[in-house]
């Protein structure tokens, strides 16, 4: 890889990790105040795909786990939705 990708590729590695984290504590949060009721499943797919992003060594590997991470932001945006909170969309880099 050269230099130039490389550092294209450690960005948006972070900046993944960055949402992905940011889902996290909105989760969190939720959670807190009792608005959301979680059997747990989608704060530890959140943390796996943390995991997986920390781990990632190719664009492809971060392209999936881009995918994964947008499914389950809409998920919780439709949520959010229903509750009458409004939301920031996140910013994923174009892989």
């Amino acid at each position: 890889m050269k230099k130039d990708e490389m550092h294209k590729f450690f960005d948006n590695q972070q900046i993944i990790v960055d949402n992905l984290r940011s889902i996290k504590s909105n989760l969190e949060e939720i959670e807190k105040i009792s608005l959301f009721d979680s059997d747990e499943s989608l704060y530890n797919e959140i943390v796996s795909l943390i995991d997986d992003a920390i781990a990632s060594d190719t664009t492809a590997a971060l392209a999936e786990i881009i995918q994964k991470a947008k499914v389950i932001e809409r998920r919780l945006e439709s949520w959010y939705a229903k509750e009458g909170v409004e939301t920031l969309e996140l910013n994923w880099p174009d892989i």
